[in-house]
């Protein structure tokens, strides 16, 4: 016998696909009924074998990472209260297209939850944040977007490469995954500040070059293009470092080896400090990145330069990366190296960036944009710099990195894309405060020319240096406070 809350749950979300189909008829009655597995189904050519892998999913601002498939097929078969370990304190609801609906009774069983909900392909993503905080999908992985986060099953991260596909239970079919095909799927690390100075450039003194990079290396090698935004130059006359040195820095020259170590692929120069000792030195640090063959991009030789993107195909995703300095610091001129500016006459009107942003997406790329902003020490975004951010978005940029962030801040999502407002300090890690040594490396997963997702990796900085992978429980505490600050 149902419960009277489950009763709840089973006519709130079935009003809630009602809605939502009706809705979408309204706006485009030529795909009402559409599904992505019959659009798929009638495209694949004929006796063609593979099997199709799916996502586990909720809205973004879930903090769940993962459940396990015992579970989640207990709660398929009937069981309400089987994941209740996973949402505590909320009734759940499960939202399928038909065709997955099909699907899963291969994978799961004969469904019994009077929760489970189908709805057409397109407006899953629709009900179920109307439904959240209790609400989950399963979809084709490939269907995955930036308003969804991926949920882990049984551990296993479906946007980890590596991840064991031969283990995970939600596919159907027999034979290699036609929608997860690792030749076409692109993996891209951005981080927050780097500026190997001061206490963190002690610490590499005391415990060796690479020490900053130990814990988390993996987070960055395993990613096909890892970007470090590096804000200080290199000079080889460097003084010796202290915690006491001030914001006048530098750094010594054989600290490229940390960077090296996680496996650098792209530098953004969009930082405060490349001139701190003199602008010579940032012309002969851009001399070590391209004898090092690393690109870099928000910052240049000259004025014209520091706002030319750098273009890649990774993995037969066509990928762009821009950006500026909106802050107002060592901006490039006719003659001289620095970082980029955002705005000609004003400069923090965005009146330059935002036109190369136009262009590259008319080129069909998805453009990484970045920015160099003002410095908040709060979680929470300020109403300029949420304009701002999502005027980049607007533009047609899929991700926005705010690379200024000593303090982790809070993220926007939406159709067009994800907004992260500070990623945090990354090797950069003797500043005050619980915020300061929170950072994140932000996994952006990329498939078939479309944007999926991202796949945020958590970080406390010990040692003035130092990130370390959270535990779960702060993990947890940090995405709460940041959800809440984002509005969430």
């Amino acid at each position: 016998m149902t419960s009277a809350p489950t009763r709840t749950v089973a006519r709130f979300v079935a009003a809630l696909v009602g809605a939502v189909a009706l809705a979408s008829t309204l706006v485009s009655p030529g795909l009402a009924g559409a599904s992505a597995d019959a659009a798929r189904a009638a495209i694949a050519p004929k006796g063609q074998g593979g099997s199709i892998v799916y996502a586990l999913a909720a809205p973004f601002p879930t903090v769940t990472d993962t459940i396990s498939f015992t579970a989640l097929r207990a709660f398929w078969q009937g069981d309400v209260n089987a994941l209740n370990d996973y949402w505590r304190g909320s009734d759940l609801a499960l939202v399928v297209a038909p065709d997955t609906y099909e699907a899963m009774k291969g994978v799961l069983g004969q469904p019994g939850n009077p929760n489970i909900a189908q709805a057409d392909a397109r407006d899953l993503v629709a009900v179920a944040w109307a439904a959240r905080p209790g609400a989950l999908a399963i979809l084709p992985f490939d269907q995955l977007e930036a308003r969804w986060k991926l949920l882990w099953v049984d551990g296993i991260n479906l946007f980890d490469k590596a991840a064991d596909v031969g283990r995970y239970p939600l596919k159907a079919g027999d034979g290699p995954a036609i929608n997860r095909d690792l030749n076409r799927m692109a993996v891209v690390a951005m981080t927050g500040v780097t500026a190997l100075v001061r206490g963190t450039a002690v610490m590499m003194e005391r415990k060796g070059i690479t020490y900053p990079g130990e814990a988390i290396r993996d987070w960055l090698t395993t990613a096909d293009v890892t970007h470090i935004s590096n804000e200080v130059s290199f000079w080889d006359k460097c003084p010796k470092p202290s915690f006491n040195d001030g914001v006048s820095m530098c750094s010594n020259p054989k600290y490229i080896e940390l960077l090296e170590y996680v496996g650098t692929d792209i530098i953004e120069l969009s930082g405060n400090h490349l001139w701190d000792k003199g602008w010579i030195h940032l012309s002969n640090t851009l001399k070590i990145y391209e004898d090092l063959g690393w690109p870099y991009f928000a910052g240049g030789r000259t004025a014209a330069e520091a706002l030319k993107p750098v273009k890649m195909i990774v993995n037969g995703n066509p990928i762009a990366f821009v950006g500026c300095n909106w802050f107002g610091a060592n901006w490039a001129t006719d003659d001289r190296p620095g970082s980029a500016r955002c705005g000609a006459q004003n400069p923090r009107a965005l009146d330059l960036i935002i036109p190369v942003i136009q262009e590259l997406r008319a080129e069909g790329y998805l453009v990484i944009a970045a920015l160099q902003y003002a410095e908040f020490y709060t979680y929470r975004a300020t109403p300029q710099q949420q304009r701002d951010f999502k005027a980049l978005r607007d533009a047609g940029a899929v991700v926005v990195n705010g690379s200024q962030g000593h303090h982790a801040q809070g993220f926007d999502v939406s159709a067009q894309g994800f907004i992260h407002y500070g990623t945090g300090n990354l090797f950069f890690g003797d500043q005050a405060g619980v915020g300061t040594h929170q950072t994140f490396v932000d996994r952006h997963v990329f498939y078939d020319g479309r944007y999926l997702g991202v796949d945020l990796r958590t970080a406390y900085i010990m040692d003035y240096s130092q990130p370390r992978p959270m535990s779960d429980k702060d993990r947890a505490t940090l995405l709460r406070t940041l959800f809440a600050a984002s509005g969430y």
